[in-house]
């Protein structure tokens, strides 16, 4: 865990490090009861020493080593690879998750014919195998609405319509669903 000690922002070392564990409890409580080293950084342009003697207490009392470093002049970051390796030979196993199984989207049998109808300014597209496409699509993600468009391009749905006579702006309506037809 870096910390910047400087001061130099004006910033409380104590209170930015125990802001971040708690963003890392709230994200997982597994992984903040992890061991931690704490890297007191720019101590090369330490304003206060104060700020660093707070913080060492305060991480000391939590049973975590401190490493006084200055990343940008080098100083203590050999000390600090070479504690984080000696910890990391004997740190308890992670555990690791598998990942949830996702199906694969269904393939659309568009080997059925749609019906394709013009009526007052409308573009009707009924069919069987387009209600059951349109089922597996949440129209309020943009994903899932690219994967539709695109499973009807690959269906020829809109070459179909476009050898009728569709044009830029048409409504078209898909079992109770209306849009904007564009090219």
């Amino acid at each position: 865990h870096v910390v910047d000690v400087s001061g130099s922002e004006g910033r409380d070392p104590v209170a930015d490090f125990d802001a971040i564990n708690e963003e890392l409890k709230r994200y997982s409580p597994d992984l903040a009861k992890r061991p931690q080293i704490v890297a007191a950084n720019k101590t090369d342009i330490l304003e206060d020493p104060a700020l660093l003697e707070a913080l060492r207490a305060h991480v000391e009392a939590l049973g975590y080593p401190l490493v006084e470093i200055s990343a940008a002049a080098h100083k203590g970051t050999r000390e600090l690879v070479q504690l984080a390796a000696e910890r990391l030979s004997v740190l308890p196993p992670i555990a690791v998750y598998e990942p949830d199984y996702v199906p694969r989207a269904p393939k659309a049998d568009a080997s059925a014919p749609l019906d394709i109808q013009h009526e007052d300014g409308v573009w009707m597209v009924e069919g069987s195998w387009l209600q059951r496409l349109m089922a597996n699509v949440n129209f309020a993600d943009y994903e899932s609405r690219m994967w539709f468009d695109k499973a009807l391009r690959d269906a020829g749905v809109f070459r179909r319509l476009e050898e009728l006579g569709i044009q830029d702006g048409d409504t078209v309506s898909m079992d109770g669903f209306e849009f904007e037809y564009q090219k």
